[in-house]
């Protein structure tokens, strides 16, 4: 991983069975100084962007979530491109 100059970008549930190895997975990506981001979503089982369906809540949540990663997904593009200096993703419509 060290080798590559990506970014991460983790999307974490705290209700996520699996938080702990989210977790320890961006203590090692800190330890190799691999640029990450960690963003904790408090409301949400793990799953949820499959429950859309379900509740207007989740996929009211599910819609900023897309529209945070197209941020990303522009910034990225930005950043290669030189058009942008700033790194870092933003995680608000």
């Amino acid at each position: 991983m060290k080798r590559h100059t990506y970014s991460f970008i983790l999307f974490v549930c705290s209700q996520d069975p699996f938080i702990d190895d989210n977790i320890e997975f961006a203590r090692r990506l800190l330890a190799l100084k691999v640029t990450h981001y960690i963003h904790i979503v408090e409301e949400y089982p793990h799953g949820f962007l499959d429950f859309g369906f379900a509740s207007n809540n989740i996929a009211q949540f599910n819609v900023e979530i897309l529209s945070m990663l197209q941020n990303i997904v522009r910034q990225s593009s930005s950043n290669d491109a030189g058009d942008n200096n700033d790194s870092n993703p933003t995680f608000t419509n």
